[in-house]
């Protein structure tokens, strides 16, 4: 598949997991290339700066098409039950991500990102077989339609609150992980009405998705 993984170690924080993450990594790779090709790709992974821990023990961020970073909480006493449980779901989202940033797809607009995210969400979905992310926990009973009218205004520009939209900083406003949520539905709707597969949606501009989901809103 042409993909380096790499654990960054100087800390020595990860030495008692190394074995556990790669593979752990391995067979998550295995399960995620069943849908996509993936290839020229370097994962690396370390412990999470002190303070800026995920609540859930892992995290991720695809840096770009070529590279994927996957954060460990190494100060958690069950960190090893949650490398098995729980990071499949972490890099199929980040890997999701690189691989559509190899279709050169813009990421500015708020659309743009909302739809990136939702993505990765429902193909983490539907790589762990029916598992909901652990972003969605609290948000099963908010109106997600409701949520994209009061967006929609916005969609197409690049100045927004990330923050806001996606983080819950104004909850007032928006709960925290509303983006994703709306996002996540938004690919959903599409996946079930046009009976199409993550293969098929990962490389489509952002509009086919907003575009089937305010006709259900109408």
């Amino acid at each position: 598949m042409g993909i380096n993984i790499t654990i960054l170690n100087s800390s020595g924080m990860l030495s008692g997991y190394s074995g556990l993450l790669e593979d752990t990594i391995e067979r998550a790779l295995d399960r995620i290339s069943e849908f996509f090709e993936l290839s020229r790709i370097d994962i690396t992974v370390s412990p999470f700066q002190k303070g800026e821990e995920s609540p859930s023990g892992l995290g991720g961020y695809a840096l770009s098409e070529h590279r994927v970073e996957l954060l460990i909480d190494c100060s958690r006493n069950d960190i090893a039950k949650v490398i098995q449980e729980d990071l499949l779901e972490v890099l199929a989202h980040e890997l999701h991500h690189a691989t559509r940033l190899s279709y050169q797809m813009p990421t500015g607009t708020l659309l743009e990102q909302i739809i990136m995210e939702g993505l990765a969400c429902h193909f983490e979905y539907v790589v762990t077989n029916g598992k909901q992310s652990s972003l969605f926990r609290e948000l099963e009973s908010y109106d997600w339609r409701n949520g994209l009218g009061k967006m929609k205004h916005i969609m197409n520009t690049t100045d927004f609150s990330f923050d806001k939209l996606f983080l819950g900083s104004h909850p007032e406003e928006f709960p925290k992980y509303a983006g994703y949520w709306i996002g996540y539905n938004l690919v959903s709707e599409y996946a079930k009405t046009k009976n199409t597969t993550e293969a098929e949606m990962i490389g489509l501009d952002a509009n086919h998705f907003l575009n089937a989901g305010l006709q259900l809103t109408t």
